[in-house]
């Protein structure tokens, strides 16, 4: 087995690799209160040519608060007259301080007005209002970069015709500054009784919203042949009664055939991780499931579409949702990232590098070490093998010098600057590893 290391390092002139990006003055927001100081010193030499220092007095800057949000989780559902619906959202401070965000909603389109919508907050990211929750009207404090989720409940008048449709505009506007504010738009379009939507990831989210299935992959995951894959999806019921849906899942979108080809396995899994074939879900409810797809250990490389259906033999509601299981080639390369903490930025790293949290240490002008490997975990040689990282919000990149060796010309913004690393490495061997390190500075 060989391995090779690659250090940011060395990432100059005497490398031969080029430089990207630029430097970025598009930073995060310091905090509200922050201190800065600066004091200037000279060196200098006098009449008696001695040698000598000078130093100004210090000044301090103390950094103002500002207000920013913004507001995410605009949804699409489908339900029926007389009935609930729910979406969920949630509110970012984007500020450099504390901030609390007064929660609004008005009807801004669509044929028919709302009876009423209320507020409830939604602690568990579970899309429905948490147990026992009184409605809210303001988020509690939310701390700056802080996220509060919360969801939507609005009521639908009776004796609406099928297909009219209401736009929801919600608003969270911050009690720092009133005039700063976000929005986002709920549509919903009354159904025939009963419907049930599936979307991929998160309950309330948007991919694969709305009736399916979708032209297009709406969840896609890479997996080695004989691997599996597990897809994370949240059903939401329409109706105004608990309804079981039935799940199935199909390599073409009408279903013309259900099941996968031959080799290939689907399990649906429920939260507590136990089998099931079928989903009971609360009047205007939601609930999140998961289907894990397997691929048999002879498994061609490439792309397969699966799609997944959830269908009510009570009511007749259903929905599909377009996901894709990518197999790799026989090399099949192999990526695992750990990090490390560097509080002096001598390029050092503190601790051996790991792939777990940093929970302290890591504060505004800290760097972060990270180490990328890579490895050709297949059978056969693999070539022309990029290896990239974007460095990462509210970070830049910082270069220092460190032994190393390198494979191939390395690609890195300039210190101070943000984008991405890369480099190509242009043949592994089965079992070969190629290790890129290089760090990133928490913006001060």
């Amino acid at each position: 087995m060989k391995t090779t290391k690659l250090s940011s390092a060395l990432w100059t002139a005497a490398l031969g690799g080029a430089l990207l990006g630029a430097a970025s003055s598009a930073y995060a927001a310091t905090p509200a209160g922050t201190r800065i100081t600066n004091q200037a010193t000279a060196t200098y030499t006098d009449s008696t040519f001695t040698n000598r220092t000078a130093a100004s007095n210090t000044v301090v800057t103390t950094v103002q608060q500002v207000g920013a949000v913004s507001l995410a989780g605009t949804g699409v559902k489908n339900a029926v007259s007389g009935g609930q619906v729910v979406y969920a959202h949630s509110v970012t401070n984007n500020g450099n301080g504390d901030d609390t965000f007064a929660l609004s909603v008005a009807n801004t389109g669509g044929v028919f007005t709302m009876a009423n919508t209320v507020f409830y907050p939604d602690a568990n990211n579970d899309g429905a209002p948490d147990a026992g929750a009184a409605a809210i009207t303001v988020t509690p404090t939310v701390a700056a970069g802080a996220t509060y989720r919360f969801v939507a409940v609005s009521s639908l008048p009776a004796s609406l015709a099928n297909g009219s449709s209401n736009i929801l505009t919600v608003t969270a506007t911050s009690a720092f500054d009133t005039t700063v504010k976000a929005t986002a738009l709920d549509t919903t379009t009354v159904a025939g009784g009963a419907g049930v939507d599936i979307t991929a990831n998160t309950t309330g989210g948007v991919k694969g919203a709305g009736p399916g299935a979708e032209a297009s992959a709406q969840d896609s995951k890479n997996i080695a042949a004989g691997g599996t894959a597990r897809f994370t999806l949240s059903l939401a019921n329409a109706a105004g009664t608990a309804d079981t849906f039935n799940l199935d899942a199909s390599t073409v979108a009408n279903f013309g055939t259900v099941g996968l080809p031959a080799g290939w396995t689907v399990v649906f899994k429920d939260g507590n991780n136990s089998v099931i074939t079928s989903a009971t879900v609360d009047a205007n409810g939601t609930k999140v499931i998961y289907a894990e797809v397997t691929a048999p250990a002879g498994a061609t490389a490439g792309t397969l579409d699966v799609y997944f259906r959830a269908t009510s033999p009570d009511s007749g509601a259903s929905d599909r949702i377009h996901n894709a299981v990518v197999v790799g080639a026989a090399g099949f390369l192999t990526l695992t990232k750990a990090q490390a903490l560097d509080a002096t930025c001598d390029g050092i790293p503190d601790t051996p590098f790991s792939s777990a949290d940093i929970t302290s240490g890591a504060v505004p002008g800290a760097c972060i070490r990270y180490e990328i490997t890579a490895r050709n975990t297949g059978g056969s040689d693999i070539g022309a093998v990029t290896v990239s990282d974007n460095i990462p919000a509210n970070t830049v990149y910082h270069a220092v010098r460190a032994a190393g060796t390198t494979l191939g010309d390395l690609l890195a913004p300039l210190a101070g600057g943000v984008g991405s690393v890369s480099t190509t490495i242009l043949l592994m061997h089965p079992n070969d590893t190629a290790v890129l390190t290089f760090g990133v500075k928490i913006t001060p």
